[in-house]
């Protein structure tokens, strides 16, 4: 019985505890856009960690997943470092400059016009004479300067005043009431209360808010949960389909 319970129960939970812990220990660069080290971690912890679910090596196998994590860490320290960083650390490729492709920098990540050009498009452009500078970095994204003539419209190129960006902050998520941005706001729930009343709905009515969030005039804007309303007719709520 207790085997049962070691093989089945204790032991899956003991190894995503431990694979856990190492990746929080890694960072979360780790775990995001990967550079060759990140993902050179990623493959070996998660192949040395899923070793004990079928072998019973679950003590030698941690010490490997511990020795990659050290390696990982002090690789990266020493990246920082401009002495080994050269040697270390995978430089960008220019893929574009000055409207013109650099075919050897194509060459050299492996990368067709096709899929350079899907990168251009992501980044909202159609023709690389627009760009200035196209480059890939180490984490294989693709950084797009555009020339000046073709770069998005800026507020300080209209010559006009603009106010500081506010991002709204959320007091109601699904349903449910986030008093710890209530205390940083200094609100309490009296006046959320208050608030929701002036939009025509009582505290009882909280299931139906997907969100609430204070914006910069400092009221409260809501997000309702229209799904509720089965009997709207609404033709601006027009779902296709044979389920109105």
């Amino acid at each position: 019985m207790v085997g049962y319970v070691w093989v089945f129960l204790l032991k899956p939970v003991i190894v995503f505890s431990i694979a856990y812990t190492l990746f929080r220990i890694a960072g979360k660069k780790a775990v995001s856009q990967m550079t060759n080290f990140d993902l050179l971690l990623t493959f070996a912890v998660g192949t040395i960690i899923s070793e004990p679910i079928l072998t019973s090596k679950l003590p030698m196998s941690v010490y490997y997943a511990i020795c990659f994590l050290i390696l990982y860490i002090l690789m990266n320290k020493l990246s920082l470092n401009n002495k080994w960083r050269w040697m270390l650390v995978v430089s960008p490729t220019v893929l574009i400059r000055n409207g013109d492709i650099d075919e050897r920098g194509l060459r050299k990540e492996k990368l067709t016009i096709n899929e350079l050009l899907g990168k251009l498009r992501e980044k909202g452009f159609a023709d690389p004479a627009d760009i200035d500078l196209a480059i890939i970095e180490e984490t294989g994204v693709v950084s797009v300067i555009p020339k000046e003539e073709a770069r998005p419209v800026q507020v300080r190129d209209l010559k006009i005043d603009a106010e500081r960006n506010f991002i709204p902050i959320p007091l109601i998520l699904d349903g449910e009431i986030l008093d710890h941005n209530l205390k940083y706001l200094k609100k309490n729930r009296s006046w959320l209360f208050e608030k929701l009343e002036e939009k025509g709905y009582s505290a009882k009515e909280l299931s139906l808010v997907t969100l609430g969030a204070m914006n910069s005039n400092g009221d409260l804007s809501l997000d309702l949960n229209m799904s509720q309303d089965a009997n709207t007719h609404d033709p601006y709520l027009y779902k296709p389909g044979n389920k109105n």
